[in-house]
């Protein structure tokens, strides 16, 4: 039997504004680069993950990691979700470690609107985006594919930096 907490994660959607904010020695502007984002509640961090590489125009992967509780990249308080890079690193108590955020859903980190978030990608070039949840209670429209881009601001910046060579 489903319990209501999953049928009900099952049909929701919540919405994420997603602003980047630094990477690859840049700083952006407030509200220069935005997107929004609805993903279903099941969705996983790392389904989340995979649409913000996609809607940030990312051709390359790396490794990244969402926390909580912080406001800039490497924060030793945040609570930090990723993939783990060995087995020695998932799962502890520790609120230190890495958590798996391929089997962390949206919906059991219990957002709630207003709630802020941090995502950074590729540990080099620390592309670092704030995410602010907008709603949380969305009915899943039938027939829609989710994660859904539904607002994009700015152009996405190059991922690498163009190195010209001179002839």
């Amino acid at each position: 039997m489903i319990s209501k907490k999953s049928a009900s994660a099952n049909n929701t959607c919540i919405r994420l504004r997603v602003e980047l904010l630094t990477g690859a020695g840049y700083e952006f502007e407030d509200n220069y680069i935005v997107r929004v984002i609805d993903m279903r509640s099941k969705h996983t961090l790392d389904k989340l993950h995979e649409a913000l590489f996609k809607a940030f125009d990312r051709y390359d992967n790396h490794m990244y990691e969402f926390s909580f509780g912080a406001d800039q990249p490497y924060d030793e308080n945040a609570v930090r979700y990723g993939v783990a890079m060995d087995d020695n690193d998932l799962p502890s108590p520790d609120k230190n470690k890495l958590r798996n955020a391929s089997k962390t859903s949206l919906a059991s980190l219990e957002l709630k609107p207003g709630d802020v978030f941090y995502y950074l990608f590729d540990f080099g070039d620390d592309w670092w985006h704030r995410i602010t949840v907008e709603n949380v209670d969305m009915p899943a429209k039938t027939g829609r594919r989710y994660p859904l881009l539904i607002e994009k601001h700015g152009e996405s910046p190059d991922q690498y930096e163009d190195f010209d060579e001179e002839k």
